[in-house]
């Protein structure tokens, strides 16, 4: 048995990416969970999959790509055949995405629980596989059989021990202003719930994230399911939790919890290599709102309005608002509390209580 794990970065987000005010590397929470884990763990090996963002390549793939958000079915079909290449009955899947990345992972347990694995021998059939899913086709029907008319081998329906994304966009649009407004309904094929074969997941949310293209896309626990689910909410907005600004002690809180939740489900993370990366809930809270996005207004995030079973605040909010210099009242946060939302999610490995350094180091 090995474990693969798959780590699709966010929009515009890559591992070599630099501050253009500081000059240094300012790597996503993707980036540094994918450097962290071993090749091995015991007799387990661990193979680690990396993909860039969207809109990552040339000036024109940064417009079609990050904002309208051509690139992702691609993406996912790569990190497909990543998995179906290095496959073995009884492998364990953990899947790991920001912002569109993580849209993307969720597509793809989605893809994966619509279709199943294919054997590497009918790799050369998965376009017309995935176009077939991608068209909204039924199992069973005309388009269906015809897609697999060509299959030899038997779909095989690998266990996904572990799901963790930061923001997870996508679901109304690609997240840009051009985007929302031109390829509103691209992605509604896409199945990004839950789904049997996952075993655990945990999302990361942003407590201030305003733009409108960034509407969260928050998991709903379906009837029946028998997995487990966490989703906090953070402080701050979109890559204030998912990582890429500097500093990033709030990008490190998620980071942190993301990290402890699937360790719990059996991955093995060099700890050593992580604790650099100082979770601090008094960090630089950034603004996300360019010119462009107050053209189309802002929203407030409803916390435990989806989920209420699965959403509550992390104990960093919390830590956050009780720091009383920083005056830190988001009104969806009262919200939530005078609804009587309680919960309070935590990271057993990170000390709570002191405030951070005002300027924390960023390797």
């Amino acid at each position: 048995m090995k474990r693969i794990i798959i780590c699709a970065d966010g929009t515009w987000n890559n591992r070599d990416q630099v501050d253009q005010k500081t000059k240094k590397r300012r790597p996503t929470n993707v980036t540094k969970l994918a450097r962290a884990i071993p090749p091995e763990a015991g007799d387990v090996s661990q193979v680690v999959i990396y993909h860039e963002g969207v809109g990552t390549g040339g000036p024109l793939d940064k417009i079609t790509g990050g904002a309208f958000g051509d690139g992702v079915e691609r993406n996912v079909r790569d990190l497909y055949r990543s998995i179906l290449y290095n496959y073995a009955d009884g492998d364990e899947l953990f899947l790991f995405g920001f912002s569109r990345g993580a849209f993307t992972v969720r597509t793809l347990a989605g893809f994966l629980n619509a279709v199943g694995l294919l054997e590497k021998q009918d790799d050369y059939w998965l376009p017309e596989v995935y176009g077939c899913y991608q068209n909204g086709a039924k199992p069973g029907s005309a388009a269906w059989q015809q897609a697999f008319h060509g299959v030899r081998g038997q779909s095989r329906f690998p266990t996904i021990r572990f799901i963790g994304v930061w923001d997870t966009v996508g679901a109304l649009g690609a997240p840009g202003a051009l985007g929302q407004l031109l390829n509103r309904n691209k992605y509604q094929y896409h199945d990004i719930s839950l789904n049997d074969h996952i075993v655990s997941a945990a999302q990361a949310l942003a407590i201030e994230e305003r733009r409108k293209p960034f509407a969260p896309s928050v998991w709903e626990r379906p009837a029946g399911w028998k997995g487990t689910l966490q989703q906090a909410w953070f402080p701050g907005v979109h890559s204030d939790v998912g990582g890429g600004y500097t500093p990033d002690g709030l990008a490190n809180e998620a980071l942190h919890w993301i990290v402890e939740c699937a360790k719990a489900e059996g991955l093995a993370v060099d700890d050593a290599f992580l604790a650099p990366y100082q979770a601090c809930f008094n960090s630089v809270l950034h603004d996300s709102m360019s010119f462009k996005y107050r053209l189309l207004g802002t929203i407030l995030r409803p916390i435990g309005k989806a989920d209420s079973a699965s959403e509550g605040l992390h104990q960093a909010t919390e830590d956050r608002q009780h720091m009383t210099s920083l005056a830190y009242a988001p009104k969806n946060v009262a919200d939530y509390k005078a609804a009587g939302g309680q919960r309070v999610y935590g990271t057993p490995n990170v000390a709570r209580g002191q405030p951070c350094p005002a300027f924390e180091k960023t390797p």
